[in-house]
């Protein structure tokens, strides 16, 4: 029996963990109280989460959707920590959903990745005669 070194869960607290070490580190660079308002986050803060989705996702090659948003997450878990939230908090969430997005399509091409790497051709047909 193989040995799993990274469990779902696992993966994803990292991948939120760096949502959340970019919410604190954009929005100190930018001077700004949230992370999306500096000047450094879709030049800085977007593409740390997207590779570390992407990274995270080659190492388990598993669970794309889920670590694709960790990352968001975290990310706006921590502003509501650090700010409070505020009346533009459902529009956060909403923008935060489609920012994960591309999240997913970084973790699902890292799980690719991660497949071709190790050479294990990933075979989703239902009708495969592995199956």
């Amino acid at each position: 029996m193989k040995q799993e070194t990274m469990t779902g869960w696992m993966a994803a607290a990292l991948a939120f963990l760096a949502g959340a070490a970019v919410e604190v580190v954009t929005s100190t660079l930018g001077h700004r109280r949230e992370a999306w308002d500096s000047p450094y986050y879709f030049t800085l803060g977007f593409p740390a989460m997207l590779a570390a989705s992407f990274l995270i996702a080659a190492a388990t090659r598993k669970y794309p959707v889920r670590i694709g948003y960790a990352p968001f997450a975290g990310q706006l878990i921590t502003m509501v920590l650090r700010t409070g939230g505020g009346s533009m908090l459902p529009l956060g969430i909403i923008f935060m959903g489609f920012l994960g997005l591309w999240g997913v399509l970084a973790a699902a091409l890292g799980v690719k990745a991660g497949n071709r790497w190790r050479g294990q051709k990933l075979n989703i047909s239902r009708s495969s005669p592995e199956s």
